[in-house]
């Protein structure tokens, strides 16, 4: 699999493992490195945050991480909280999705009340929204992809309305879903994974959703939360960083274009069964994405990596492993003194070393001394002598079937 022409991928969801010598929850691994979990980074921007939370929301060119909580200037109304239907994914149960007064999720009559809740997995790394194109094992009376599809042109002054767990009335106002539906290209989808739905961007801009991670340190799902956004509160402000805001972290992130469409990698160590752990594609099609700046290495280099709660993976794009650039970095980190490596990173300064000095070995030659790269003289009388030879050979075949063909048809056969 690939990932993306950014700097990485930063996946938020809860990994499915949990390290035994860990005295936190199954976290996210660039989570704990932000929040500062473990407390142990010193610099003055990373004081660790009080809560294993984290909560996004996301306006038209920006977006917002905030660590450990939320600030509650963001929001207007109270925040409603709701547990995740799945340990390993923030999924919440959809009861209800109008547009306008027309139903999009249209049950069958003489279900009971579990039967008529539909699994939604929010993910920021989709665009839109993704709808099943069937009746989910005959639950619905219809495709919620063509209702959606059939009747979106003419209610472009609706709201859509996605109510979750039966009583957390979710409104996405027209200025929001209606652009996307006429300027990006596949924005409603339908190949959904294990017929759930997707809901991405349009919540984010419409709702701040909050993540918390703490029951799962007692092997139990997430616990959701959402709050309306506050309409008046800049989303994203150019922070350096890390800004701190009564215990609560915030990290300024980016909406970047796509230029291309990569999947998301499989996650090793991933378990659960497809039905409890989704597998969701970071799916965006030919749109948008949420870039979140984070410092790695030392001294320190800025990743602009894609924010996605839709997986628990991290991973930053760099050179290939045998490439020379990253063989000449592991030969001079072998030379760093003040540098203590680990076996495995010995081992392959050690092998990229190897290679470097029979590499040498190989250019020991006469040819080495030479400025061009060029063939010598020798080379070139060489290749003289073969090419003359070449056109006799090639002469004489040709001549001999000539003879041939007028010993068989006379003299006057020539042509």
């Amino acid at each position: 699999s690939g990932m993306f022409d950014g700097s990485g991928i930063a996946g938020f969801a809860p990994p499915s493992r949990k390290d035994p010598k860990s005295q936190f929850p199954p976290l996210p691994p660039l989570f704990i490195s932000l929040a500062n979990v473990t407390g142990q980074d010193n610099a003055k921007q990373d004081r660790p945050v009080p809560r294993p939370v984290f909560s996004f929301m996301s306006a038209e060119d920006s977006a917002e991480l905030q660590l450990g909580g939320f600030d509650k200037k963001s929001v207007k109304g109270p925040m409603h909280h709701v547990d995740s239907v799945s340990r390993y994914a923030y999924v919440v149960p959809v009861t209800s999705i109008t547009l306008g007064k027309e139903p999009i999720l249209d049950f069958k009559s003489g279900l009971g009340k579990q039967a008529k809740e539909i699994p939604a997995v929010l993910d920021s790394g989709t665009s839109c929204i993704c709808l099943p194109d069937n009746d989910i094992g005959g639950v619905l009376t219809s495709s919620p992809w063509q209702l959606f599809n059939d009747a979106w042109k003419g209610k472009t002054k609706a709201s859509m309305t996605i109510t979750v767990d039966g009583r957390i009335p979710v409104e996405i106002g027209p200025e929001i879903w209606v652009p996307a539906m006429q300027n990006v290209h596949g924005c409603l989808m339908k190949g959904c994974p294990n017929d759930k739905i997707i809901i991405g961007d349009w919540l984010f801009q419409s709702w701040l959703v909050q993540f918390d991670l703490g029951p799962t340190a007692h092997e139990m799902a997430p616990r959701i939360g959402l709050a309306e956004k506050n309409d008046e509160y800049r989303v994203g402000q150019k922070y350096h960083l890390h800004t701190h805001h009564k215990g609560v972290t915030k990290v300024a992130m980016q909406r970047e274009r796509v230029t291309k469409k990569y999947d998301t990698p499989e996650m090793p160590g991933y378990g659960g069964t497809k039905s409890s752990v989704p597998d969701v594609e970071l799916s965006i099609v030919h749109d948008l994405y949420y870039t979140l700046p984070v410092m790695v290495g030392n001294p320190p280099q800025r990743f602009d990596v894609v924010f996605d709660t839709g997986s628990s993976f991290f991973g930053l794009v760099t050179a290939p492993a045998d490439s020379a650039t990253v063989q000449d970095a592991l030969i001079k980190m072998g030379k760093n003194k003040k540098i203590k490596l680990s076996k495995q990173l010995r081992r392959e300064v050690d092998e990229a070393e190897a290679v470097r000095r029979r590499l040498d070995a190989s250019d020991n030659g006469p040819m080495r001394e030479r400025e061009t790269t060029g063939p010598g003289p020798g080379m070139v009388g060489v290749g003289v002598i073969g090419l003359v030879w070449g056109v006799l050979v090639i002469g004489g075949v040709c001549a001999v079937q000539v003879v041939r063909k007028r010993h068989r048809k006379g003299a006057g056969d020539w042509f």
